[in-house]
């Protein structure tokens, strides 16, 4: 009965493998594999986030130039023998320090208090600052964009291309297998020796292991593309698309002027020595005048009943000019180290410029290569045909 339990086990167990078919592969082309990763890319989630970030600072900046508004509200009750302590108290009349007593009193106040800078060195340039850095901002999420969608097509790309060695591969194989078999069959006629046999065995072997590597480099590009697509590895894909040669014809230098203008990292480098130009210019208005706004309107009572009587209102206003006379060089320093992150920026911009004309003299050098590798292999396979066609007759001719 037990044999008989595991042997209805495994047949139902073999029955639910064999109706159970592989995972139905995703139709993907190129533009949805750059849609579907500019969708799910963190960094392209990141590079917006940056920018939210950098508009909340707009606001921030803006809020400097703003006026500052609060309402105060103050109730308490308090005893305070005051006079009491006074050294003079016993000078004064027995009858006068009789009378006093000190008794508990409650307080009541509110008022609107108002702040407002009417001038400053710092306000403009720190709002210019926070403008231009949203700039840099915009100019990283596109530098992130297309990165993730190079990144997308260069995966796309990759799998159809471990696609078609795996089946140039596989057509090898089904050859070398016919050239074993018709070893074999000369063979077993005895017109063929056991070392032919032999070897067309071992290039059969070789072929497969051939094979075997080709599928896990379809495997791993089809894990690199998901990956792109922040998806699981193993997520069936089949594309739609083919491989194909695109002529691109340019000047080098053209190539080069455009590139120095357009890359976004580097516009992204400029407007950040922009903002560090403003950035120098705010430091250095710690160290001149300012012109700010104070008041504040309210009342304050003893008795609630009294409270919003004009009788008891009190108010305040005034006009502060402060003009800095030394801070003990603390804004000389700020300064320096704002120009020394000006003068880093305008290094890293001649960096990534002789890095841009590197780039393009690669890019160009290895374009014409792969042009001189696409003839080349052209007439390789035009080779490769008519020696597999030759091949073929004279295993059949025997």
């Amino acid at each position: 009965m037990v044999v008989l339990s595991m042997r209805t086990a495994c047949i139902l167990l073999v029955a639910l493998l064999s109706t159970a078919g592989p995972a139905t592969a995703q139709a993907l082309s190129r533009a949805d594999a750059v849609a579907q990763a500019l969708a799910a890319n963190p960094q392209v989630k990141l590079s917006l986030e940056q920018v939210a970030l950098l508009e909340g600072r707009i606001v921030e900046a803006r809020a400097d130039a703003l006026p500052d508004i609060t309402w105060n509200t103050f109730a308490g009750r308090s005893r305070d023998p005051g006079l009491l302590n006074s050294p003079n108290f016993d000078a004064f009349p027995p009858e006068f320090r009789d009378a006093l007593s000190p008794l508990p009193a409650n307080a009541l106040s509110t008022s609107a208090d108002l702040r407002q800078t009417l001038f400053s060195f710092k306000l403009g340039k720190a709002l210019e600052a926070a403008r231009i850095a949203r700039s840099a901002g915009e100019h990283d999420v596109q530098r992130a964009r297309q990165m993730t969608a190079l990144d997308a097509i260069r995966s796309y790309n990759q799998l159809l291309f471990a696609m078609e060695q795996l089946r140039v591969i596989q057509t090898n194989v089904q050859s070398k297998q016919s050239h074993l078999d018709y070893a074999r069959n000369r063979r077993a006629a005895g017109a063929a020796t056991e070392l032919e046999v032999l070897r067309a065995e071992v290039d059969l072997e070789n072929q497969r292991a051939d094979a075997l590597r080709a599928e896990n480099e379809v495997s791993a590009a089809r894990a690199t593309l998901n990956t792109v697509m922040l998806r699981p590895t193993t997520t069936p894909i089949l594309p739609t698309d083919t491989l194909a040669v695109i002529p691109f014809e340019t000047q080098f230098e053209e190539a080069v002027t455009e590139a120095l203008r357009v890359r976004p990292e580097l516009q992204l480098l400029r407007l950040q020595g922009q903002v560090q130009d403003r950035l120098v210019d705010v430091a250095a208005a710690d160290a001149k005048p300012r012109v700010d706004f104070n008041g504040w309107y309210g009342f304050a009572v003893r008795r609630p009943r009294n409270l919003f009587q004009p009788d008891y209102a009190r108010w305040s206003a005034s006009v502060n000019l402060a003009v800095p006379l030394f801070d003990g060089w603390r804004t000389a320093g700020r300064v320096a180290q704002a120009r020394a992150q000006r003068n880093t920026t305008t290094q890293q911009i001649a960096a990534l410029e002789n890095q841009v004309r590197l780039d393009m003299q690669t890019a160009f050098d290895a374009l014409a290569l792969a042009n001189r590798t696409i003839q080349a292999a052209a007439l390789n396979v035009t080779q490769a045909r008519r020696a597999a066609e030759m091949t073929e007759a004279n295993y059949r001719l025997g």
